[in-house]
């Protein structure tokens, strides 16, 4: 926690805010991804089950109301089911197309701010400073030093943030749908993992 502190206050006012739409984009992808799963456990369950539609209240009610689009006969509603699915899994992965453009140009400008930043606090040094250091040291040492950071520190840290919401969405539905299963399948994977 301490180093994610540190890298935070290595940040400018500006790069927070710009971490904080970042954290909103995270949540909304991971809800996105949540929605996709859960979308597709439905019409798995009425392509290889058609009673579904007049047997669950969800699906009738969606099979009713997909009459005012002119669905109006099973084979239809399965066609228009898969699109809409369909659909909604393209719009989840452009999201994560352009979440992960956005991580990157801001992990590259985080780079470029911070690199800027400690070279003026080096020309902003007396003259003095300068006589016992060679400039070409100087510039070398900012470059690598803030590469370092960003490249070590605060890209892992935003996909760790990113990879652990979707992770723990996703576990969230699967608690949700079945906590047995979700108890198994958590227990096994972690297992073999510790193993």
């Amino acid at each position: 926690m301490k180093t994610f502190k540190k890298i935070f206050d290595l940040l400018s006012s500006r790069e927070r805010r710009q971490v904080f739409y970042l954290l909103i984009m995270i949540l909304f992808m991971a809800l996105l991804d949540v929605i996709g799963v859960a979308s597709i456990m439905p019409f798995i369950g009425v392509l290889t089950n058609p009673d579904l539609i007049e047997n669950n209240i969800f699906i009738n009610n969606l099979f009713n109301y997909s009459n005012i689009i002119g669905v109006k006969t099973k084979e239809e509603f399965l066609f228009a089911l898969g699109i809409l699915v369909f659909l909604l899994l393209v719009f989840s992965l452009a999201f994560k197309a352009l979440l992960t453009y956005v991580q990157l140009r801001f992990v590259a400008m985080s780079q470029y701010g911070l690199s800027k930043r400690m070279m003026e606090r080096y020309l902003n040094q007396p003259y003095s400073w300068f006589l016992n250091r060679h400039s070409a040291d100087i510039g070398k040492t900012v470059l690598s030093e803030v590469r370092l950071i960003i490249s070590k520190g605060l890209k892992p840290i935003m996909n760790i943030i990113t990879n652990g919401t979707v992770a723990i969405a996703l576990l969230l539905l699967l608690i949700l749908n079945g906590p047995k299963f979700a108890l198994i399948a958590c227990s096994s994977l972690g297992l073999t993992y510790f193993f």
